[in-house]
């Protein structure tokens, strides 16, 4: 199977699963549509194989007779994959090409080398994002645990031109069971089709924005990267920061968001790959053998308040997992909503963690949604690797057996 995209100059194509002649063609209308644009140069290519897991002969053969005749039209082509077999046994045929051909292990190497805008794993500004709106996939994640409507009555009242509204309870969760937390992660599968009815697909830059300082965006950037996504970011202060900046909103559904989904049926796409990264996330079980061995720190992203125990409106008991910090999420922010610098955030998670690896460190809060802000301000510090309990507290107290601190 097949993916492709284009940026500028650039085709990229994502091969995933087995390589088929049907999946070389479309590549090949995907060359031949780029070098039959007016004023068209040499095609540059970038091709990531790090997800096939074959090919068919007759792939390798038509690859042959392709370049053959095209020997003339490629400026640059840089291949990705995880390992040197791949890419000297792979169905390119570098042999017959006039080309820079370059073979790399990291995405954004690629990138870089042929100057294609570079990915973004953490924040975009508003200027950049404005920027590159038009080839960016935008996600618009406002919500109020008091009311689950007001995130849709706000993106119908004004929101970033081309932004798909995803619900946070329906869209980027599963449904509570009473004893899973109050926002389960979703099926993986479920999630990937979703995403990609709407646009995304592999390397391409995703951004995600709320109005409450990435409270709510920076689970879906968590989600994203669970998939194996890692092209995605977060709007740093949101909503308030674009207008803020004089940028246009548009209100009502939006023809732009509609047009990618109607494009894009349900039935016709593939599929989002994922690379799912199973140690990005802790059971409760994990979570109750830490109360003995202590290995995680466990840190709490809730208010110190319903830390406490104190003022609990959202879950049926008050406190926290014993043994546990709290990290005010809003900690992470500034007076005007954004993220610290991350030299400030580095100092403060450094303080926090007393010599601790980020590895060791499992984020939590009530449901497993503003853990993840704790996660993103650790990347954004210099810190990835520390883990999610997604069932979190909600999860937690659920069964009275377990301990309360």
């Amino acid at each position: 199977m097949i993916t492709l995209r284009q940026q500028g100059t650039v085709v990229m194509a994502v091969v995933f699963g087995e390589f088929q002649l049907a999946d070389y063609h479309e590549l090949e209308q995907a060359i031949d549509r780029q070098r039959a644009m007016p004023g068209a140069g040499p095609v540059e290519l970038l091709v990531d194989l790090r997800l096939m897991a074959g090919y068919t002969i007759d792939v390798l053969w038509e690859d042959i007779r392709y370049t053959r005749h095209h020997a003339n039209d490629f400026g640059r082509i840089a291949v990705v994959a995880g390992s040197d077999m791949v890419v000297w046994a792979s169905w390119l045929a570098r042999a017959f090409v006039h080309a820079d051909f370059r073979a790399f292990d990291d995405y954004p190497m690629a990138l870089n080398w042929l100057q294609v805008t570079p990915i973004h794993h953490t924040l975009v500004t508003a200027q950049e994002l404005n920027t590159y709106l038009s080839d960016w996939v935008v996600f618009d994640c406002r919500h109020n645990l008091a009311d689950r409507d007001a995130g849709r009555r706000a993106y119908e009242t004004a929101h970033i031109p081309g932004a798909h509204f995803l619900h946070l309870d329906f869209d980027l969760a599963a449904e509570p069971t009473g004893t899973n937390g109050r926002h389960p992660l979703p099926d993986p599968e479920a999630l990937a089709q979703r995403l990609a009815v709407l646009g995304v697909d592999a390397g391409r830059q995703v951004v995600v924005y709320d109005d409450a300082g990435g409270a709510f965006a920076a689970r879906l950037w968590w989600m994203l990267r669970w998939l194996g996504h890692d092209a995605v970011a977060v709007l740093d202060g949101g909503l308030p920061q674009w207008t803020k900046a004089g940028l246009p909103t548009v209100s009502g559904p939006d023809p732009q968001a509609q047009g990618v989904a109607a494009r894009r049926d349900a039935s016709i796409v593939t599929g989002l790959p994922i690379l799912l990264q199973h140690d990005s996330l802790v059971s409760v079980s994990a979570v109750l053998e830490n109360l003995q061995t202590r290995q995680y720190l466990l840190v709490d992203a809730r208010a110190p308040d319903r830390f406490r125990g104190e003022n609990e409106t959202l879950d049926p008991v008050g406190g926290h997992i014993p043994g546990a910090v709290n990290r005010f999420f809003r900690d992470n922010l500034g007076p005007d909503g954004c993220f610290k610098p991350a030299q400030v955030l580095r100092a403060e998670w450094d303080a926090l963690l007393a010599g601790r690896p980020p590895a060791d460190v499992i984020s939590q809060c009530g449901s497993g949604v503003t853990a993840c802000h704790n996660l993103l301000a650790m990347e954004i510090a210099g810190l990835p690797g520390a883990r999610l309990y997604p069932g979190s507290w909600s999860e937690w107290c659920s069964n009275r057996a377990r301990p309360v601190a």
